[in-house]
């Protein structure tokens, strides 16, 4: 057996030392306690029913779930039951859910235009604003350009859904929303 001079032991030592800490500079980290991120957006309609077909027609959504009751369990262990008209629809293979709940709409104007709305990204605004038309969106607006103070540049354009709901279809032309 060969032994290896010194130096190229030592050699050998380091480089093997640095390949070690190189590498684990690649293992992910662990994650925090808290990490928090969108999970879904809530909104009330008033059908239900029709709700979840202009969706599913309008922008691919799928229907994931729907719930009929909700049991809730206060902090004195008493559980109560709410009977609830509940959907939860999501785009193919993504997380995001867009909840909608059946509420008969309030007599009241309700909130100023354009602040509560559902955004949504589409590579062809064109042609999802024809989509959102034939299967029922409400009052569209016509297809506008928006630039930010950031540098984004957008298409946008919003139509009401079959409760009243405000919608905003976005394609984004240059920079990140």
């Amino acid at each position: 057996m060969q032994v290896l001079p010194r130096r190229l032991r030592l050699a050998t030592v380091a480089a093997c030392a640095l390949i070690v800490i190189m590498a684990s500079a690649f293992v992910p980290a662990k994650k925090a306690a808290l990490s928090p991120r969108f999970n879904h957006v809530m909104l009330f309609v008033a059908d239900l029913d029709s709700s979840i077909t202009f969706y599913t027609a309008a922008l691919d959504l799928q229907l994931a779930q729907r719930i009929t009751e909700l049991t809730v369990t206060g902090a004195n262990g008493a559980p109560s039951v709410h009977p609830v008209k509940m959907a939860l629809l999501k785009f193919p293979e993504q997380d995001f859910v867009l909840e909608l709940a059946e509420r008969p709409a309030p007599a009241s104007a309700g909130p100023a235009p354009y602040y509560q709305h559902l955004g949504v990204d589409v590579r062809d605004i064109a042609a999802a604003a024809e989509r959102v038309r034939k299967a029922g969106g409400q009052a569209p607006s016509p297809i506008q350009n928006v630039s930010t103070s950031s540098g984004t540049v957008a298409k946008n354009m919003f139509f009401r859904g079959p409760s009243g709901e405000l919608v905003e279809l976005m394609e984004i032309v240059s920079g990140e929303f």
